[in-house]
């Protein structure tokens, strides 16, 4: 009688033994699933599939974009800044850390390549000041915080900082519309998996009076 309540018992613990071992196999296996859908759906590279409906080829839509894109980062590549206080007497050599000028030149040429609005954003920015009488200059000059064109060069679709790759990949174009995403990449020969930047800025081109121009170009896609 005896020997078979020890039974009863032994059987019992070894089913209670075999649902704990059970339980935590279901249990490692869903929080390892959990783990692997979260890595699938932070990848930022999910391939986009680009919806055409203008009047252009694909080929003919991507040339147009990196025209563009390349004519800008050409601008800012040869841009020139002055020194506030080698124009202005009224300025001295501590307002160079607050401020860069630029004249006239510098805005009518960035006008042909962007917006109205993209203009205006930086336009807002800016202050017109008087040079000396002895500073040759042929055009009206404007002063902006030192820092307003920093995103440019270093965190936009043209970045040229901290930079060795651009992939551009195209989203949408219609006929007065394309948007493209730039992805600006810092990565060793080859070595794609330890890129020590991989981000995705928002480039948009926009038909204004049969000429296209960047509508777009600083924002970032997380």
């Amino acid at each position: 009688m005896l020997r078979r309540e020890w039974k009863k018992i032994a059987v019992a613990l070894l089913l209670i033994v075999l649902f704990v071992l059970v339980a935590l196999t279901i249990f490692k296996f869903q929080k390892e699933s959990e783990d692997v859908f979260e890595d699938y759906t932070n990848n930022p590279s999910e391939e986009i599939v680009f919806q055409n409906s203008s009047d252009m080829s694909e080929q003919e839509i991507r040339q147009l974009v990196e025209e563009k894109r390349n004519t800008l980062k050409s601008f800012f590549e040869n841009a020139k800044y002055y020194n506030i206080s080698e124009v202005s007497s009224e300025y001295t050599k501590e307002d160079d850390e607050k401020y860069i000028v630029i004249d006239e030149n510098f805005l009518n040429q960035f006008h042909t390549y962007v917006t109205d609005d993209v203009y205006g954003y930086y336009w807002d920015q800016l202050t017109e000041i008087t040079p000396d009488q002895d500073v040759l200059l042929t055009s009206r000059i404007h002063r902006g915080p030192k820092t307003m064109f920093d995103s440019v060069y270093s965190d936009s679709a043209i970045a040229m900082i901290n930079v060795n790759e651009e992939i551009l990949e195209l989203e949408s174009a219609t006929n007065e519309k394309i948007v493209s995403i730039i992805n600006i990449r810092l990565c060793p020969d080859g070595e794609d998996a330890i890129c020590s930047r991989n981000d995705h800025y928002r480039l948009i081109l926009e038909k204004v009076e049969n000429d296209w121009k960047i509508a777009e170009f600083t924002e970032k896609i997380d």
